[in-house]
């Protein structure tokens, strides 16, 4: 019983090897870009909604008479 228990370990130990080294492999050889550090990536301001004061990024939020929503459905009319 001993002689199966450790055949399947030898087994499932080389199985896990040859999957490490085929991925490390495949992600050596591809040109991935890395994550950019939070220093170098640019900052957007973010800006508070009129109506329900939920901070958005500028770039989402809509601007009506000097005033930021979130959505379209917060611009009073």
């Amino acid at each position: 019983m001993w002689r199966l228990i450790f055949l399947g370990l030898i087994i499932y130990l080389l199985i896990v090897f040859f999957k490490r080294s085929t991925i490390g492999a495949k992600n050596d050889n591809k040109n991935v870009k890395k994550d950019v550090p939070a220093s170098e990536k640019e900052i957007e301001a973010m800006v508070k909604c009129a109506t329900c004061e939920v901070h958005l990024p500028r770039s989402e939020a809509y601007l009506v008479n000097g005033d930021f929503y979130c959505s379209k459905l917060h611009i009073p009319k």
